[in-house]
């Protein structure tokens, strides 16, 4: 008896001990992210007008781009699917958002985690249905806040002006910012998106020898024509140089330049001219 004493002393401070765990310090954990508050103000805009609205917007974890989807926003993906079924001629453009604590963060061949959130959401709809050219995306960037909204979906028809112009951020049609490039100059530094999408045409030439992949370099317009499009010719050759290297056929390629003569966005402000600044790539 004197030695069982002891032994049930330790059980039932070890029950006591365990209780008040549970109770104390792993109720005062912090929440996951998938358990906060979502904001409820995500819907379809078609020029201004919310065709649908109300719902949660999803949620990513920092540097992810894999959306933590409820049945809220399942729902809303099988609304803007059922829109755009019954309306054939509307376009969808997908832009993914991202924070400045997420800068650093990338997703495959998309030089942005923004992008990569944003092809992950046209991943879901094209599962749904929807044709895979009929979806363009872009991104936005801001501060950590902005990971609250890190989706937002606009309807536009191809013939109608809008605010931006849809790029596809597809394999056969790739954009690039011209963080390769050094500021205003025309070295070619590749960052590792570049990089990997490189590999990648390198590998679909190789094994599709009649296609041709076309490299435009593109300007903001802080300088006058002409400079603009031997800018973006150099840096367009200098692109067309890096394949080359890594054993793309001469007769596979093209370089040209637009110069400044397709802006993306606006170049009133430092933000719209970086998106100006641009290297496209497109296979045909």
């Amino acid at each position: 008896m004197k030695i069982l004493l002891p032994i049930l002393a330790f059980v039932v401070l070890a029950l006591i001990a365990r209780w008040w765990y549970v109770n104390n310090l792993a109720t005062a954990a912090p929440k996951p992210e998938t358990e906060l508050t979502r904001l409820k103000t995500l819907g379809l805009n078609d020029h201004g007008t919310m065709v649908l609205s109300g719902y949660d917007h999803f949620v990513f974890d920092r540097d992810a781009s894999t959306p933590l989807l409820n049945a809220n926003n399942e729902t809303l993906l099988d609304k803007i699917t059922l829109h755009l079924v019954q309306n054939p001629d509307l376009l969808l453009n997908i832009t993914g958002c991202f924070g400045s604590d997420e800068m650093v963060a990338t997703n495959g061949i998309y030089e942005n985690i923004g992008l990569g959130r944003a092809n992950v959401v046209r991943n879901l709809l094209v599962e749904r249905g929807i044709a895979f050219e009929r979806i363009t995306l872009s991104f936005n960037t801001g501060t950590p806040e902005l990971r609250k909204q890190p989706v937002a979906f606009n309807l536009y028809l191809s013939a109608q002006g809008v605010d931006f112009v849809p790029l596809a951020y597809t394999f056969e049609d790739m954009t690039f910012s011209d963080e390769s490039f050094a500021p205003k100059g025309v070295e070619f530094r590749p960052i590792l998106p570049l990089v990997q999408y490189a590999d990648s045409v390198r590998k679909y030439l190789a094994l599709h020898k009649d296609k041709k992949l076309n490299i435009i370099g593109h300007t903001d317009n802080t300088t006058d024509a002409k400079t603009s499009l031997a800018l973006g010719k150099t840096r367009a050759k200098n692109v067309m140089r890096y394949f080359r290297e890594l054993g793309i056929p001469l007769d596979q390629m093209a370089a040209f330049t637009d110069g400044s003569r397709h802006p993306v966005s606006d170049n009133d402000t430092e933000v719209g001219r970086r998106r100006n600044r641009r290297i496209n790539f497109i296979l045909e």
